[in-house]
């Protein structure tokens, strides 16, 4: 299993978009669509998730960001809208699992969204 880690916005849309190459799934299908590759950075940070208009994230609070909640499903999806993706989450190929990429979001959302990498 690969260990993911997002540490910019441009992160964020690549695994998002590897996620769902990785499994097939077809979000274009969905109202709100690939979103995340539509949105600038602010957008996704303090905007809402098109059609839906419910925030996409909480900065820096990961457990009460509606895409983390939507993503893990089940009683962790406390939103009123639909586990996602769809058909049928969750979908855990071997490169990248859903799982990996949730953490790796939720890690990214509490580390504070950054825009861009750190510097080494």
């Amino acid at each position: 299993m690969a260990t993911i880690k997002i540490d910019s916005y441009a992160d964020v849309t690549k695994q998002l978009n590897n996620f769902v190459s990785a499994n097939n799934l077809t979000p274009g299908l969905a109202q709100h669509g690939a979103f995340w590759s539509t949105l600038s950075y602010t957008e996704f940070t303090t905007g809402a998730v098109p059609v839906y208009g419910i925030p996409i994230l909480v900065i820096k609070d990961s457990e009460n960001s509606n895409i983390i909640q939507v993503l893990k499903g089940g009683a962790a999806n406390k939103t009123g809208f639909p586990d996602m993706p769809k058909p049928s989450p969750p979908y855990n190929s071997e490169n990248p699992t859903q799982t990996e990429i949730i953490q790796a979001l939720a890690d990214w959302i509490d580390n504070g969204c950054p825009e861009f990498a750190e510097s080494v």
